[in-house]
């Protein structure tokens, strides 16, 4: 079986899948190829997917979209957010979708004209009438401004005629967009790590069509909406897409024994993409979260955690015997000692917490596979410390600890690196030149 490239750049060309940007995410045509393999033509139409990392819904939508019911579960609550939308956007009525945007549009142009007006004449926007009567999150703070002036009035007043939509499922679809051009207007960006702009040599974003872009995303949600449907009509009755807003630890206390037919998908990466802090801003903005410290449960839940939440804690002990990845540990761990928890000590808890995340979730989804079936899983190799940390060959010896047959690890993809998000200075101390690559780790719970 040959799995195309799971790089989720090319889900910018696909329909639904295009909405909102994810840097994590993989593309709806591996999750094609995994489900034409192990959930082929004929395979019922009570079949369930699971993603317990359902980022922004790829795995569920393709599911549904072939006529399989899918449960994904999600700990931030902005991406659950996006796969919920996503899931269910086919039984929206495009005419009552269209409706709404030019309604929305309509209005959020004449408010957002005087505010032009007033900024290109120097004017205070503070006085400006009318004012928006929603007001910037209180606690959220950033090293600049987040928007500038006249980007966060027309900001504010967007997300007044949002909140104001009746519909409680086009509104979350105006949210999702809101949320989907959030950074794009402000004075940050993703690099790939969310960071100012004038940090990379970038110019500040002064004003923005807040109004035509929110628009423009919301046609686009519109035309993929008509799509979308055409695809279900097939399928009667309609398949389900479930996204639970927790964490993947959950999945066998929330699912029966033998329930799902196949898992398709990529937990995050051993590279410490902080997916909490670079999604921040919409945590914030679109208020699932009103202080700093309510973003400790997410970072504390995160698979793996984070090397910031473990680096200075008593080393963990890892929760199953793997010589290799022991040594590995090791290894890490005598790297840079001078630096404290910031050389190998942190960094090799950090290992272990993510290892031991592994076997728990192995141990989970063995119980909730059906017998025969297979999970399928998209990892990444990790240089920390300057050490090469196999991720794929030990995901796999783990879930044979855990009951599981490996199947097969299939390369999917090599790039080379210098510098990068999980072999910078702060990590190895210098520059460190390896090879990084992707691959899919395909696992069987054995037959009866």
């Amino acid at each position: 079986m040959i799995f195309r490239d799971p790089a989720f750049e090319q889900n910018k060309r696909h329909a639904i899948h295009r909405w909102v940007p994810w840097i994590a995410g993989f593309s709806a045509d591996f999750v094609i190829d995994a489900l034409r393999r192990y959930l082929p033509d004929g395979a019922g139409r009570n079949t369930c997917v699971l993603d317990p990392f359902a980022g922004v819904g790829t795995t569920l939508v393709e599911s549904i979209r072939h006529g399989h019911n899918a449960i994904g579960f999600e700990i931030n609550p902005f991406a659950a957010l996006a796969a919920r939308v996503k899931c269910t956007a086919f039984l929206l009525d495009p005419a009552s979708v269209r409706a709404h945007i030019v309604a929305f549009e309509q209005r959020a142009r004449r408010i957002t004209e005087a505010i032009d007006q007033a900024w290109a004449r120097g004017d205070d926007l503070a006085r400006l009438l009318p004012a928006p009567a929603s007001r910037p999150p209180a606690a959220f703070r950033s090293r600049v401004p987040f928007f500038s002036p006249a980007v966060e009035r027309k900001v504010l007043h967007c997300l007044d005629l949002i909140h104001a939509v009746p519909d409680p499922q086009v509104r979350d679809l105006m949210l999702l967009a809101f949320g989907s051009i959030l950074v794009h207007v402000s004075n940050y960006s993703y690099e790939p790590s969310l960071g100012s702009r004038s940090a990379v040599g970038k110019a500040d974003v002064l004003n923005a069509d807040v109004a035509g872009l929110l628009s423009a995303r919301l046609y686009d949600m519109e035309h993929d909406i008509i799509v979308y449907r055409r695809d279900m009509m097939q399928f009667q009755p309609f398949p389900e897409g479930k996204v639970i807003n927790d964490d993947s630890r959950q999945v066998r206390h929330i699912l029966p024994d033998s329930s799902i037919d196949i898992v398709i998908t990529s937990p995050p990466y051993l590279n410490n993409y902080h997916y909490v802090r670079n999604t921040r801003p919409h945590l914030f903005w679109l208020n699932f979260v009103s202080q700093p410290k309510d973003l400790k449960r997410f970072e504390e839940a995160n698979f793996g955690k984070y090397w910031q939440t473990v680096r200075d804690k008593e080393t963990p002990k890892l929760l199953f015997s793997l010589i290799d990845l022991e040594q590995n540990v090791e290894e890490i761990a005598s790297k840079n000692q001078e630096k404290g928890f910031y050389g190998g000590k942190g960094w090799a808890n950090y290992v272990i917490e993510y290892f031991n995340d592994c076997y728990r979730m192995n141990q989970n989804l063995y119980h909730v596979l059906k017998p025969g079936s297979r999970a399928v899983f998209v990892v990444g190799n990790s240089i920390i410390q300057g050490v090469n940390v196999r991720t794929d060959q030990f995901l796999g010896r783990i879930g044979e600890i855990c009951g599981l047959e490996l199947e097969t690890i299939q390369i999917l993809r090599e790039k080379r690196v210098g510098n990068s998000i999980i072999n910078s200075s702060v990590r190895n101390g210098k520059s460190h030149h390896s090879t990084l690559y992707e691959a899919a780790v395909v696992m069987k719970k054995p037959a009866l």
